[in-house]
């Protein structure tokens, strides 16, 4: 899911995203990865922390849609910068842990 430039916050799109999500995983075991990632208009620490509020904020709606929190785990990305164009790069990753 895309996030407006320097936000972190879940629209109503995104939130109902996350709410299939949630249902689809919620009887699965494996743990979840999530990888937020920024685009490059801003210094690296900033795109850090911004990068890792929009995890946390993805994983705040899965644990409010009924996902166990301990299965959720964050994960800082290689790059912080996404690929893609800049609306592809400002997103969050959700996979399966390996």
């Amino acid at each position: 899911m895309a996030f407006a430039a320097g936000a972190a916050a879940l629209d109503a799109e995104a939130l109902h995203t996350l709410r299939e999500a949630a249902a689809s995983v919620m009887s699965m075991g494996t743990a979840i990865t999530i990888t937020g990632y920024a685009d490059a208009s801003g210094g690296h620490a900033a795109n850090a922390d911004l990068a890792k509020r929009r995890a946390t904020a993805v994983r705040d709606a899965l644990v409010a849609n009924g996902v166990d929190p301990r299965r959720l785990r964050l994960a800082a990305p290689k790059e912080v910068t996404g690929s893609g164009t800049a609306d592809e790069a400002r997103r969050v990753d959700i996979g399966l842990a390996q």
